[in-house]
């Protein structure tokens, strides 16, 4: 029985030397030299056309080599029943995205901007800024690296609140959850960073409404999904000065179009997906304990939720 990888990604081969190390009797096949689909019985997917897994009837086990699985709940229905669908959680790419939303929160609270424009102009001038207990950083999404951003932000003495589907619980962290608790948890946020997944509950849920429940001056932080944003919305709100500014790690279409709004905001910087990135050699370890689970016919671990969408 094989193993097929199907990514977008070109390390197909960087994969079949860790996980063959690791399971040295590996069949390892990368597409579209998938061979006999009826040897296939797990893939590690991302970001590719996966029409092609109703073939695979004997198919066990799905890895997503992402955190999240959005881009697979499109085809979810190809999946043979039976198979299981995985995610990636790995602490080093948690620790990517909790440093990729501490710099973008630091730089919009510490002017950065500001003093790059000063540096330009040689001059030499203080410019306020807030002291951390003063600022209230809210969280969207209290998973695995939501739950890490917030513990993070706390002991750095901010003010920090977080909200989720479901009711949780952090040290030192004002938690909130489902849509009825929304509003409350925006109203003082002076930061709302989304680290959400992707679900239909979830998609455009920073929106006109959602921007009016914000307070005046509030920045905006995305580094989970595109479409959790209404770019349209984001830029009436910043350019009638509601909200200060935002930076956005992903997009509705990646990449942007030359014309795209968000490339030409002066309040807007954007960045191309790399808040956080699977890093083979730390992830390859989770990807073999899960099939070796799947030979023995053990339980798997980070297993995703088709219906919840994460």
């Amino acid at each position: 029985m094989a193993f097929l990888y199907m990514s977008k990604q070109t390390n197909g081969s960087e994969w079949r030397d860790l996980l063959t190390a690791e399971i040295p009797d590996l069949d390892f096949r990368i597409h579209p030299e998938t061979g006999d689909p009826a040897e296939i019985e797990a893939a590690l997917v991302w970001h590719y056309p996966l029409e092609e897994l109703h073939d695979f009837q004997n198919l066990k086990l799905v890895a997503s080599l992402g955190a999240g699985v959005d881009h697979v709940m499109d085809v979810k229905h190809l999946i043979p029943e039976g198979a299981t669908l995985t995610r990636i959680v790995d602490p080093a790419m948690t620790c990517q995205m909790t440093e990729w939303c501490l710099m973008a929160t630091l730089n919009h609270l510490r002017n950065w901007e500001g003093y790059r424009e000063l540096h330009r102009q040689r001059r030499y001038v203080e410019i306020d800024v807030p002291i951390p207990w003063d600022v209230t950083i809210g969280i969207m999404g209290l998973g695995e690296m939501g739950g890490d951003c917030a513990r993070v932000m706390s002991a750095m003495n901010y003010q920090v609140r977080g909200w989720s589907r479901t009711q949780k619980t952090i040290e030192d962290v004002t938690c909130f959850h489902g849509s009825d608790q929304l509003e409350e948890f925006l109203a003082p946020c002076d930061v709302v960073i989304c680290l959400l997944p992707l679900t239909p509950e979830t998609r455009d849920i920073l929106k006109a409404r959602s921007f009016g429940w914000m307070k005046r001056g509030a920045f905006i932080v995305n580094a989970a999904r595109g479409h959790h944003i209404v770019d349209s919305d984001l830029i009436a709100a910043i350019d009638s000065g509601h909200l200060a500014g935002a930076s956005l790690d992903v997009q509705r279409t990646e990449p942007m179009p030359d014309d795209h709004p968000l490339w030409h905001h002066p309040k807007i910087m954007t960045f191309p997906h790399i808040a956080a990135f699977t890093i083979a050699r730390t992830c390859a370890p989770q990807i073999a304990d899960n099939y070796l689970r799947m030979k023995a016919g053990e339980s798997f671990t980070n297993v995703a939720d088709l219906n919840r969408g994460y």
